[in-house]
Order: C-alpha cells, then structure tokens, then sequence
C-alpha cells in the first residue's frame, strides 16, 4: 500500500529539517575555521615542543610526552629504523616553508596520516580531516612524530560529523518532493474535469490514474459519487417540478369551468386572475429551473419574426405596446429555446406595461450581438435599484398586494433565462422612461 499524502509530507518536514542540520554544520564548520590550517600546529609551537623533550632528562622525557598528549596533539618517540608508514613528504611544498626556517634540516617529513588499506576519503577532505605527521630528527638520534588531528569531529570517511545525513537527507527531501509532484498533478486534471460536469448531461469522464495516493483516489470516487448524485437529483426535480405542473394545470382547468356558473361578473374575472397567475408562477418556476441546470431547448430564432408575432398577440389583448417598424436589414438569427425566449420578452413587456404604462421595443443588432431595447413612460429606474430588482421577490413598489403587481418574479426570471440564453440583462433609463436591455449572441451562418 503507498505512502499516503501525511506521510510524504512528513518525509519532506523530516528531510528539510537534515538540510537545515546540514547548513548549519557547515556554517559552524565555516566559521570556526575549517582550513589547512586546522591539522597544523604553529611553527613556534612545534619548535617549542622539540626544545622542551630535548631539555628534559631522559628520565623525564616519558612524563613530558604524556604532558603534551591530548585529543587534538600525540607526540612520540621511535628509534630511527621505526618509522609508521605514512604518506608522500609534504615538508617541501611553500606552504611549510616556515617550519624549515625554524627547524631547518632536523624536518625529516611532513606528511598525512597514512589512511587504512582500501578506505576511500574524498580528496576534497583529506588534508582537513586525515591528521598531519611531523618528523624531527632529536640530538640523541631519535626521532620525535609529532601527530596534529583536526579539531572537529569527523566520520570514518572523513566527512564532518553529520554532514552525510545532511546530504543523504538533502537527497531524500528531492526525491519526495518529486514523488509528491507526480501525486499531486492528477488534481489540475481533476479540477478540470469538475468543471465540465454538467448535472443535465452525461456524466464527464474523470481522469484515469493508474498509481497515486490513497487520498487522490479516495477524492476521485467522490467527485464521480458526487456527480451521480448531482445527475439522479437534477432529473427527479425536473420530474417533480412537471409532474406539479401538469397537475395544478389540470386543477386550475377544472377550477375555471367551476368559475364560470359564478353569478358575480367580477368575483368571477378576479377568481381568474388568481388562476392564471397562479398557472404563471409555475411556469416561471419550470423555466428557471431548466435554465438552471441547462436543460433549455436549442433551436434557431428569427427573433424579428418572433417580435412580430409577440407584439401582435399583447396588441389583441389591448395592450399599449407598439415595435419600431425599423428592424435590422436581413436575418437576424440566435441559438434558444423559443419558450424561454418568448417568456423574457413576456416578462419584461407586462412589467413596461404595469408599472409605466406602455411598452416601446425596438431590435438593433451588430456583427455579433443583437440588442432588444423596451422602454416603458414611467418614472425609471434609480441607480441603486438597478441590480436589486433583478434578485427574486423584489419589486420597486414595496407593498406585497397583489392589486399593485406581481410577486416579484418577472425580472428575476427574465435574468435567469437570458444568461442561460448566453445573454445579459441590464436595466436603465430611456428618452421616456425605464429602459430594459437585452443582449444576446448573434447566429451568423458559416
């Protein structure tokens, strides 16, 4: 089973923490000195120290010695056949020079120490970590090794103490920074495939990954859970919502044959009204819904054509509306669902009519989009209104009686089914009054 996203994200905390371990090793390193000069004792000290064994009484010599040891120092004394098998002689290159000034030909070699058979050190290294062996010739014929170490703690390869696990941590931080790349990438794919789902269509494809965490593939089963679910709920609404519809439908019909052996002319016209608005408010309901979750109906529209025969229908129903006998020169053609289409210009026309007293349309069109401009001889709209009643249930007369409009629907509406329409909605003040702007994408044939 793989490593999960915690896990790996604690491996890259644990390895950046060796690299932190590692740079200030070095730093420490770096500022106490680590140099050639770390394994070399001054030329007056060494002098010193050959002065002093050579003064003491033999007898004296063995307690000096143990004197002059310790962890960074050992001095020694060997018959001259006995030399420790050391290196190549350094005593000549310059950098030594001062030590010969001082000692002169009694110098018999400065060499490294000699390192076990078959150790590999790397060569950047050796002359800071492999201590240095200085050979000088004694009055009396022996030979005083004087053996300097570096003062820093070093491995057995010669590396200072935990600098390798800063480098192999180092490493590891790589390589799980590379691996947690590769496990995280998938969720770019994923968050595009999230994006084209679609709740009224076919379920999208989500990406296939063959290997990844735990936590990226238990993400990828929601989201195809989720989608599902999104789908079976969007149809059992669209379902329910119809199902509604047709039932009311069926009710209100039995109701208005019921209405019509009413005595009262009026109590029967206004028991109508309710009905018809009541059959309205469901169909705006329906729409808004489809629009929603993009189950509208694509077909192409002469909107003109259809201008004609909307404004022909209010003007039977004695409404004032009256459209500009100046329409665009040829076709103008859209993609949209003809009901939903014919509803916004419903909307929005009853409103002009209600509230300003007429409707004046008028269609202008350019290369890409087309303009429906219906303008009313009412007082307008105010700035600050201007977005807020195209929000459900807001009216610009604030009382909720019926008598004084609808429920505050029609603009919301309106709004919902022209951007699914792939238009926009904008509501301002005319030559005459209030003005409402419908834009939408213009068809051209190919």
């Amino acid at each position: 089973m793989g490593f999960g996203l915690a896990a790996r994200f604690i491996a890259i905390g644990a390895s950046a923490l060796l690299a932190l371990w590692l740079a200030l090793i070095a730093f420490f390193y770096w500022t106490n000195g680590l140099s050639q000069t770390d394994t070399r004792l001054p030329a007056t000290q060494l002098q010193a120290i050959v002065e002093l064994v050579e003064t003491a009484p033999p007898a004296q010599r063995p307690l000096v010695l143990k004197a002059l040891e310790s962890s960074m120092l050992s001095v020694s004394l060997s018959p001259p056949e006995v030399r420790p098998e050391l290196g190549e002689d350094l005593s000549g290159e310059a950098e030594f020079s001062a030590y010969r000034d001082l000692i002169g030909a009694r110098l018999l070699s400065v060499r490294l120490f000699a390192a076990p058979k078959g150790l590999v050190r790397p060569r950047v290294l050796q002359r800071t970590s492999r201590p240095l062996v200085f050979e000088v010739a004694m009055n009396d014929g022996e030979v005083m090794v004087i053996e300097a170490r570096t003062p820093f703690i070093v491995t057995f390869y010669g590396l200072p103490a935990g600098m390798g696990a800063g480098i192999v941590g180092t490493l590891f931080a790589l390589v799980a920074f590379l691996l947690l790349h590769r496990e995280i990438r998938p969720l770019t794919r994923l968050a595009n495939a999230v994006d084209a789902i679609d709740p009224s269509g076919e379920p999208a494809p989500l990406p296939v990954i063959r290997s990844t965490t735990p936590e990226i593939r238990a993400l990828m089963r929601a989201f195809e859970r989720l989608q599902n679910r999104l789908r079976v709920m969007t149809r059992s609404r669209m379902a329910l919502i119809g199902g509604i519809q047709h039932d009311v439908r069926s009710f209100a019909t039995r109701l208005r044959l019921r209405l019509e052996r009413l005595p009262d002319p009026a109590e029967r016209d206004r028991a109508t009204a309710d009905i018809s608005d009541m059959i309205d408010l469901l169909d705006n309901a329906l729409l808004t819904s489809r629009a929603g979750v993009g189950a509208l109906e694509e077909e192409m529209l002469d909107l003109p054509e259809l201008l004609r025969g909307e404004m022909a229908d209010f003007r039977r129903g004695g409404q004032p509306v009256s459209l500009e006998a100046t329409l665009p020169d040829g076709e103008v053609w859209i993609i949209g669902d003809r009901l939903a289409l014919r509803r916004v210009i419903g909307n929005i026309v009853d409103n002009a009519v209600k509230y300003g007293g007429c409707a004046h349309v008028r269609l202008d069109a350019d290369t890409h989009e087309v303009h429906l401009f219906i303008e009313d001889e009412g007082s307008g709209f105010s700035a600050k209104d201007g977005e807020l009643l195209l929000e459900p249930f807001v009216r610009a007369e604030p009382s909720r009686a019926r008598a004084t409009g609808g429920a505050g629907l029609g603009l919301a509406v309106a709004r919902t089914l022209i951007e699914a329409l792939g238009g926009t909605i904008a509501l301002g003040n005319g030559k005459r009054g209030g003005q409402v702007v419908l834009s939408l994408p213009r068809f051209t044939p190919l």
